[in-house]
């Protein structure tokens, strides 16, 4: 076997492990009148980033006010079905948790000043990522 070819086949199967590893988990909505209860406790402690961050997200990708609980709920203006949340959130793991280099789900972000920082803990990749505004 050429080189190439083993390089080619050590990177193919170190993506398939990485997919096959990282599996976060879907969120809990509970709608509640015309408001819809967001439980983010699970997803926040398995993507490694703050409750109040992936709840900013949500309120702006929803254009909805909001009000972060105890205990990892938000509670947001307006009634979201649980797939329109989920699919929210998977952006947001887009946007703020897998690496722009590497693909890898192993990252971690640190707030300095004003600006977000996510630092990539598989390849090193350290990189701004934008505000939510």
């Amino acid at each position: 076997m050429e080189y190439e070819d083993l390089i080619d086949n050590i990177l193919k199967e170190k993506k398939e492990n990485k997919a096959d590893r990282f599996n976060p988990p879907e969120v809990d909505t509970q709608q509640i009148g015309q408001k819809t209860v967001v439980f983010l406790d699970k997803i926040s402690k398995y993507i490694n980033r703050p409750v109040n961050h992936i709840s900013k997200f949500l309120m702006h990708e929803l254009t909805a006010p909001g009000q972060i609980d105890e205990g990892g709920k938000v509670t947001l203006g307006g009634r979201f079905s649980r797939k329109l949340v989920n699919d929210k959130i998977q952006l947001y793991i887009k946007e703020f948790v897998i690496c722009k280099q590497c693909g890898s789900p192993d990252t971690h972000m640190d707030k300095i000043d004003k600006n977000y920082f996510v630092k990539c803990l598989g390849c090193g990749a350290e990189y701004p990522v934008g505000r939510i505004k």
